[in-house]
């Protein structure tokens, strides 16, 4: 019997001193955060980028900065997407005090496909200094429940700033009936669809085209049908990043045809052939032709210098005629 309790107690002892290998429990992974002079916000991973970890010890904290890399403003030109970046103060004890909560081990086993959005948080020193630190998570990545949001809510938002990077709505625009950003997705290879039978299974029968399209492709309106257009002109800038052309665009401004300009304008349009070219010119300038017809209207894009694509109704991209360039370049 005293054989047997000694060989129990001698097991549990070694399920005991073998907690600490077992996946999931072990050793918190987080190392200590290295103070930093300022926030980077949104984080740019260069030369601002800090490694987020613990609050060292003996780092003095007097304030959280919390940056919010989505977030929106709205202002006399409309609302702005960009990031935000707020500090808080008050009594940052149950900050800390939560932040301090272990992280657990990566676990080998199964988790979740789930993706979370973990707060981007920095600690500001009496120094001037500041740390990014992590939040505790379980084994998976998932943010562990140690009471971090309520004690944020519990502080003070002493100030707010916010880092504006694209205007999304134009308010100058909405009112001149035209998009913030000019459009230019393209339908590449419409025209090479095959509905036939080849790849259907032995006995179908090959589907309608109004199967596969639910919809009428827009197209050019008859001659008769204008009634005018509307141009609504932009800048154009590209990224250097970009191998396309054009990125964005910024509204500046609209532009009335009536109905003989407009059907002149169509007229040119249709003669524009496929754009087979390849071309990476940067345009500065495009145009959105909205075509007011009887039945409503339809868009086409061009750029007035550049590649000079032109992307008609049906959203395929064609090479502008030098004819068209000519009406729709804005006369200064």
């Amino acid at each position: 019997m005293r054989r047997i309790m000694a060989s129990a107690l001698l097991g549990s002892a070694m399920l005991l001193a073998g907690c600490g290998l077992i996946p999931g429990v072990g050793t918190d992974p987080r190392i200590d955060a290295s103070p930093v002079a300022q926030v980077a916000c949104p984080e740019t991973y260069e030369a601002d980028y800090a490694e987020a970890g613990l609050v060292p010890d003996g780092f003095t904290a007097v304030a959280v900065l919390r940056c919010d890399p989505y977030a929106s403003q709205e202002d006399a030109d409309g609302t702005w997407s960009g990031a935000l970046l707020e500090r808080r103060e008050g009594d940052l004890r149950p900050v800390l005090a939560a932040l301090a909560q272990p992280s657990d081990s990566p676990s080998t086993g199964p988790c979740p496909a789930i993706a979370y959005l973990i707060p981007e948080l920095w600690i500001e020193g009496e120094d001037g200094t500041v740390v990014r630190v992590a939040i505790p998570t379980d084994g998976c990545g998932a943010p562990k429940p140690v009471g971090l949001d309520e004690a944020l809510e519990a502080l003070d938002v002493a100030e707010e700033t916010f880092f504006p990077t694209a205007l999304v709505e134009s308010n100058s625009a909405n009112m001149a009936g035209c998009d913030t950003q000019a459009q230019f997705l393209v339908i590449a290879g419409l025209d090479d669809i095959d509905l036939g039978t080849e790849q259907l299974p032995s006995g179908s029968k090959p589907l309608p085209e109004d199967a596969l399209i639910p919809m009428a492709v827009p197209a050019w309106p008859d001659a008769d049908a204008i009634t005018g257009a509307r141009l609504c002109d932009y800048t154009a800038e590209s990224s250097a990043q970009s191998t396309s052309g054009t990125d964005t665009t910024t509204f500046v401004g609209v532009r009335e045809l009536d109905a003989d300009a407009a059907q002149d304008l169509t007229a040119l349009a249709r003669t524009a052939p496929a754009d087979a070219r390849s071309c990476t010119a940067t345009a500065t300038a495009v145009v959105v032709v909205h075509l007011e017809h009887t039945g409503g209207e339809v868009a086409a894009t061009v750029e007035l210098d550049g590649c000079t694509r032109l992307i008609d109704p049906s959203m395929r991209a064609r090479t502008a005629p030098a004819e068209l360039l000519t009406l729709l370049t804005p006369i200064t």
